[in-house]
């Protein structure tokens, strides 16, 4: 048997993962009711098995593991303090995956009679994964306030050889723990003189970062009138990345009210009627639970074509969490959006309406 195709390295999950078999066994007409036979291995266990049917016209079976394998990788934002924020790694950014394949016909199955090579599949799409490269799409010139503690970049290390971070002048080494990763730098202010003590002072106005042979221009701007609001979002190559909304902000609530109607008097044990109670009257329409949701909507600063083109991916992406006092998941609910350009339109901002995802109940009654 062999493979006459199979996803390359680095495919993406999120797309279809389609292995093609041949073997002659499925034109002999003494091998009745001949099926290929697909094992999918993660992490050495087996996780999913298939049979198919020799397609009519060219005897391959045709296996597409897509939906399956993306079950198993899942990102989730869990940071920790200093330059070196977190690893993305097996599950989380990639994974390993090796296909066996046997044969099945007259009633059996045969033992194992091709073992693929392992294949690193990775939660990217709509892109190509940059190799030792930062993860992102970004403008190379960042505005952040003094008072950040949270901005990130991600890096794909396709090793675990130590590489550096170059930044604000002081280098940082960095070794993955394991191969084919994405890590996750915060490149803020507040991470820098975590690790660097005095590195970045409020007098200071820019600094640079040089990482995978791409420098970027952190310029420090003037603390924001209004709340900053940062999001930090799973961007189309898999990691997390982060956008300031230092704008306007408005705060609303989403209420919803459960009823009951009563009559408007009272019969009392002594079969009294009464239409009110310590001169208040009694409750006719009345309010038993109250269940609100809490909504945001907020406002960047002026932004270049190449930021809305960018952030597009922010408005599509399906984690984005706002920082404050916890790092909260929220949801974006705005269903369109716009890349603006400057021929057009001239400088504006981008408005985002984000929803959180916990619900408050009032008192029951």
């Amino acid at each position: 048997m062999i493979l006459n195709s199979a996803p390359a390295t680095y495919a993406s999950v999120n797309g279809d993962l389609v292995y093609v078999a041949y073997d002659a066994n499925a034109i002999d007409v003494t091998k009745l009711n001949y099926k290929y036979v697909g094992e999918l291995f993660i992490g050495g266990v087996k996780v999913f098995t298939s049979k198919v049917f020799p397609r009519p016209d060219n005897a391959r079976g045709i296996f597409n593991f897509g939906a399956i394998i993306r079950e198993y990788v899942a990102a989730k934002l869990s940071p920790a303090s200093g330059i070196k924020a977190q690893e993305l790694g097996q599950g989380s950014f990639c994974i390993d995956v090796v296909l066996k394949l046997r044969e099945e016909y007259n009633g059996a199955i045969s033992a194992v009679v091709l073992t693929d090579s392992t294949r690193t599949f990775t939660n990217q799409y709509d892109s190509v994964l940059l190799l030792n490269k930062p993860q992102s799409n970004r403008p190379l010139v960042i505005n952040l306030f003094f008072t950040n503690n949270k901005y990130y970049l991600p890096y794909f290390a396709t090793t675990t050889t130590p590489f550096n971070v170059v930044i604000a002048g002081n280098t940082k080494i960095v070794t993955p723990a394991v191969a084919n990763s994405i890590q996750l730098l915060n490149i803020s202010p507040g991470a820098i003189n975590n690790d660097y003590p005095g590195s970045i002072t409020s007098a200071s106005t820019s600094y640079t970062v040089l990482l995978g042979g791409v420098t970027y221009t952190v310029n420090l701007i003037c603390e924001p009138i209004y709340t900053n609001s940062t999001l930090h979002f799973l961007n189309k190559f898999g990691g997390f990345e982060s956008m300031c909304f230092s704008k306007v902000s408005r705060e609303s609530k989403e209420l919803e009210r459960k009823e009951w109607q009563q009559p408007e008097y009272r019969v009392n044990s002594a079969g009294i009627m009464t239409l009110e109670e310590n001169g208040i009257l009694h409750e006719q329409s009345s309010t038993f639970a109250v269940k609100s949701k809490k909504k945001l909507s907020i406002s960047t600063d002026l932004l270049s074509d190449a930021e809305y083109t960018w952030l597009a991916e922010l408005v599509a992406s399906p984690l984005v969490y706002l920082d404050g006092l916890f790092v909260t998941p929220v949801k974006i609910t705005n269903s369109n959006y716009e890349v603006k350009k400057y021929i057009n339109d001239k400088l504006t901002n981008l408005m985002l309406d984000i929803e959180f995802g916990t619900v408050t109940k009032s008192q029951f009654r």
